[in-house]
């Protein structure tokens, strides 16, 4: 047994497609997290979000932009990703805008329908049908629509 099995682990994202990291629609700077976003003050990566005036809010469908949270953890020195989320006390989270076409995989199983059809799990055979993270962990992948 290692040391990294006494850890908390959190759910985490292989981001296939975020177009939003490479013109820079990502917002990293905004602090205030709203509670239910947050498992004992962490915010795990791939939670879809809201930008509002109280700062970052769970999304209900209705907004013109979603985001996903996705901040990379600093250690390579291992595949981390499973034992790292934001402690947003001491570390401001990434959000990355969706744009429609984005994919990733998601260890937490969001639903088949989410946010109204805004985005959808994809399944079915060869490529659609991969349900697995790097590492072996159970993955789910998804798409934004718009």
């Amino acid at each position: 047994m290692a040391i990294y099995d006494y850890l908390p682990k959190f759910n985490y994202i292989e981001p296939n497609n975020l177009k939003g990291l490479q013109p820079g629609f990502v917002v990293a700077q905004e602090d205030r997290v709203a509670e239910g976003l947050l498992k004992n003050g962490m915010f795990e990566n791939g939670k879809i979000c809201a930008l509002t005036k109280d700062g970052i809010v769970a999304a209900t469908g209705e907004e013109r932009a979603l985001f996903i949270h996705y901040t990379e953890p600093l250690n390579t020195i291992r595949n981390s990703d499973q034992y790292f989320a934001v402690e947003v006390a001491n570390e401001c989270p990434r959000l990355v805008q969706l744009i429609p076409g984005d994919e990733w995989m998601s260890t937490e199983d969001l639903g088949d329908n989410i946010l109204g059809g805004r985005i959808v799990k994809v399944t079915g055979k060869g490529w659609l049908a991969v349900n697995t993270m790097a590492n072996g962990d159970k993955g789910y992948h998804y798409v934004f629509l718009g």
